[in-house]
């Protein structure tokens, strides 16, 4: 049964990542910049009336773990790597929950839009 206490978040904006990814070879022949956001779901009530690390979420910690997932190996899809960030941060960390967006700018595609974005999500996604 789901609680009616609202869920705690933490977000990680513009988290620099530099995957191989893309459909094609030439796409996947160097590291590409792509950008990540990350938002995490908790109750960290117990952090903030100890203001103890522990009991909270080391998102210096995350962030080492986002970009470990990025280049640990080739994505031709941004979903694939979009679900691979969430697996791992819902793995690594105890949360309720968790959304991942990740954008790229396709070099075949710069002229006609600014990024592709696609986000995923695992937990409470009450507002």
């Amino acid at each position: 049964m789901a609680s009616d206490k609202p869920m705690d978040r933490l977000r990680l904006s513009g988290v620099k990542v530099f995957p191989r990814i893309g459909v094609t070879d030439d796409e996947r022949a160097m590291p590409q910049e792509c950008e990540a956001d990350l938002e995490i779901l908790g109750d960290w009530s117990g952090a903030a009336a100890t203001d103890d690390l522990g009991r909270s979420i080391d998102y210096a910690l995350v962030l080492e773990k986002v970009r470990e997932t990025a280049a640990a190996r080739e994505y031709l899809l941004l979903e694939t790597l979009a679900y691979a960030v969430l697996e791992r941060v819902c793995a690594d960390f105890p949360v309720a929950g968790a959304k991942v967006r990740v954008r790229k700018r396709p070099v075949r595609l710069r002229e006609k839009l600014d990024y592709v974005e696609v986000e995923v999500g695992r937990g409470d996604d009450r507002r």
